[in-house]
């Protein structure tokens, strides 16, 4: 659990609390309030937030139950008797910062039904779940009169595989004159752990009950057994061949609707399936969790295999699995395809994985966008890729046009990266195309796959050597690193770890690069940005951490180097 440095404000109550006062009232606020706490002022001023909002309801309605609060409540019902009920509150919420248990209803610390900035101003769970980490907020810091004896820390709560925020874990007591941290800052941490830790302990049985479900109906026979729970697929060797794409795809719908509607699992499967399927849903602790799935040759037809094989890319989270899927049905049909998504998100390794191992033409627009003499040449051939678009010359992409209009069974796939806005002549071809674009996920959007990646981009092992393996704390690292460069840069990092690493046994977080080991900046970075903290964070290393040098080799001031630190979170 990390920590945040105590707030800024509370060695000086007083004289913030005067300018405060002089801020509500329009007037210039003096020198000394820290920018932070003067800045959360301005968002509650824009956001509407009346400071004199009275306190709500004592019984505000709650939110539904959610996975974060079953896992929380025995938690902290077993942290509460500890908790000073008449001075104190400890209350979790979720992502979205409502309100999903509280304890303890000392005067003037009455939760809200919800905490975001939008309703009550600055605090420390709006803090803490932007920061993701501990924050601490105090008596004249929160911009709501109600709270100006309230002294607040908050920590997130992360999911224990993504490290997404699912929450946070708030102790809420009346200001006292001592100096932060945080008397009960220790409490808030320790429940937030064990949460996290209630949390994990839970989240692969849903998998195993569906695991063992699987086993028990593929059991014996060569039976045709699929199980799916709209995330992971278990399927036997028999329903490989006898289950196409479109079969698959059903029972992926099927399972999803079953999961959040509990209704009866029906499965329509498409005329000339060539099996019929009958559906058992699978449970655990009450909910639906999945379904197994007996697929059966219709008495009349032949089991048919599957026209082509889904890519054989690494990657089995969803997000991925449905663009993969979308791209392998358009392929199918001889007419071009638009593979689109950030750079490095895999557009033409899928582009060759769907044509197949066959003669291919690779053209790239980004070392000759001048194409309009031969394209038309190239196109009447073997199948085409085309990469970068959106480097085409204007010319070319005129041809390109012509070409689809007169031509639309061109076995051609396309691959574009989104950026600078498209002149008229890309954007009639991006419209020309959009039924058939496949955008694909960013690695952000898909981390379950990471380990996946690894395996698959890790270089095979000299003989006798072991493969590379990591901790669970350089897991994490990567996991929470935003990956501006998707897959290309998680492949250059672990092409570099394989070549350049001397340790032996899995690889340590403390031997990633500086920006994928310190975690991801608190805001988005422009390039320049990403460029600078990197270089800052590799000095730091390089001195020890120790700042003044690293200032100094860097070529700035001591409180410059300070401030950079400050705004990227670093």
């Amino acid at each position: 659990m990390t920590t945040t440095e105590p707030s800024p404000a509370v060695h000086a109550l007083p004289p913030l609390r005067v300018a405060r006062e002089r801020f509500l009232a329009g007037r210039p606020v003096p020198d000394g309030v820290p920018e932070e706490v003067l800045a959360a002022w301005r968002r509650a001023r824009f956001f509407g937030v009346p400071h004199d909002l009275k306190e709500p309801a004592a019984d505000p309605p709650r939110p539904t139950e959610s996975a974060l609060l079953g896992a929380a409540r025995p938690v902290l019902e077993r942290i509460a008797p500890a908790l000073d009920a008449h001075h104190s509150v400890l209350l979790l919420t979720d992502a979205r910062l409502r309100v999903l248990w509280t304890h303890g209803n000392a005067a003037g610390l009455t939760p809200c039904p919800g905490l975001s900035e939008q309703e009550v101003g600055h605090n420390s769970a709006a803090l803490a779940l932007r920061g993701r980490r501990r924050a601490e907020v105090h008596g004249p810091e929160h911009f709501l009169d109600v709270w100006q004896e309230v002294s607040a820390v908050s920590v997130p709560v992360l999911a224990p595989k993504s490290g997404q925020a699912l929450g946070t874990l708030t102790v809420a007591s009346h200001l006292r004159g001592g100096r932060p941290p945080h008397p009960q800052a220790a409490l808030a941490e320790a429940a937030a752990a064990a949460v996290e830790a209630e949390l994990l302990a839970r989240a692969g049985r849903p998998e195993q009950v569906l695991l063992d479900a699987y086993l028990r109906a593929a059991r014996g026979e060569d039976r045709a057994v699929a199980a799916l729970d709209g995330r992971n697929r278990l399927i036997s060797a028999a329903a490989e061949r006898l289950a196409t794409p479109e079969v698959l795809r059903v029972l992926e719908r099927t399972a999803m609707a079953a999961r959040h509607t509990h209704a009866p699992p029906v499965a329509e499967l498409p005329e000339g399936a060539g099996c019929g399927a009958r559906i058992d849903l699978v449970r655990h602790a009450g909910a639906v969790v999945g379904i197994v799935a007996v697929l059966e040759p219709r008495a009349q037809g032949t089991p048919r295999r599957r026209p082509r094989p889904l890519p054989c890319l690494a990657g089995s989270s969803l997000p991925w699995r449905h663009a993969v899927a979308r791209a392998a049905e358009l392929v199918r049909s001889p007419e071009p395809v638009l593979l689109t998504g950030e750079r490095g998100t895999g557009k033409t390794a899928l582009a060759r994985e769907l044509l197949g191992p066959g003669e291919l033409q690779v053209v790239d627009a980004a070392e000759d966008g001048a194409l309009e003499g031969d394209l038309a040449a190239r196109a009447a051939g073997s199948p085409l890729v085309l990469r970068h678009a959106e480097r085409l010359t204007q010319p070319a992409v005129a041809m390109l046009n012509s070409l689809i209009d007169t031509r639309p069974d061109t076995r051609l796939l396309l691959t574009h990266t989104p950026g600078t806005p498209p002149g008229p002549c890309l954007q009639r071809l991006l419209d020309k195309l959009a039924a058939r674009t496949v955008v694909l996920p960013p690695l952000r959007e898909r981390i379950e796959d990471i380990r996946e990646l690894l395996s698959a981009l890790a270089p095979r092992p000299a003989p006798g050597s072991p493969p590379l393996t990591w901790t669970l704390d350089a897991l994490r690292a990567l996991e929470r690193h935003p990956w501006p460069g998707n897959v290309t840069e998680l492949a250059h990092v672990v092409q570099a770890l394989a070549e350049h690493r001397r340790a032996s046994g899995p690889v340590r977080r403390a031997e990633l690069p500086d920006a994928v080991r310190e975690g991801p900046a608190v805001r988005p970075l422009s390039p320049m940005e990403h460029a600078e903290r990197a270089t800052i964070l590799e000095t730091l290393h390089r001195h020890g951490g120790n700042k003044s040098r690293a200032a100094a080799a860097l070529g700035i001031g001591r409180a410059t180097l300070y401030r950079k630190l400050r705004e990227y979170e670093a």
